[in-house]
């Protein structure tokens, strides 16, 4: 049986983005909220051949930290999987193609809110859970800037449901060989669901 080993540098980061966030609760100046998520995008790729239709999956947790009654800070982990078809119309990834699937991301995001509306916009890191790429090749990490716009359903006084449209780039960078070098990317859309609780 195949196990998943994560690298402790990604580990250690989660920790620390999620700290930063949490500590907050003991500020009595400011609020913190909670917001599980997922959500699903279609993704023009670059990282293997030219533009592959590539769809993402992605579940998540964020803690947010309101700084006043518009501006807040958002910081969590996502879990992302990704299938889709190439131009010559295979389905990839293949089996020695399973570093690929799945993906553990860092995103952090500064959010305006205005009543029901919503717009953040931050940057994240990722890793693949099993860097294989094939006997030479694994993918380090991916990097990328992420925008969002949406609007907020109240369900009760400290329940949102959050509703909105996500657009993604990233650069993901590869080790060949012992040599780093950037190894293509993506651009894709997102349709996000979540829930936030504020305590």
């Amino acid at each position: 049986m195949r196990t998943i080993k994560f690298d402790k540098r990604i580990l250690a980061t989660m920790a620390i983005a999620l700290l930063c966030c949490f500590t907050a609760k003991a500020q009595d100046s400011k609020e913190w909220s909670i917001i599980p998520y997922t959500k699903i995008g279609y993704v023009l790729d670059g990282s293997v051949t030219l533009l592959d239709e590539v769809y993402h999956a992605n579940a998540g947790v964020d803690a947010k930290v309101s700084f006043n009654e518009h501006w807040s800070l958002l910081a969590g982990v996502e879990y992302n999987y990704r299938w889709g078809f190439s131009k010559g119309g295979y389905i990839f990834p293949d089996d020695h193609r399973e570093g690929l699937r799945h993906f553990i991301r860092i995103p952090v995001r500064a959010e305006f809110t205005y009543k029901w509306f919503y717009a953040d916009a931050g940057m994240f890191v990722e890793r693949a859970t099993n860097t294989r790429y094939d006997a030479n090749e694994t993918i380090d990490f991916g990097i990328g800037p992420e925008v969002e716009l949406g609007g907020r359903i109240r369900l009760a006084e400290k329940d949102r449901l959050r509703i909105g449209l996500q657009i993604q780039g990233c650069d993901n960078f590869k080790t060949k060989e012992g040599q780093s070098s950037f190894g293509g990317g993506f651009f894709g859309t997102f349709l996000v669901m979540g829930y936030e609780h504020r305590f």
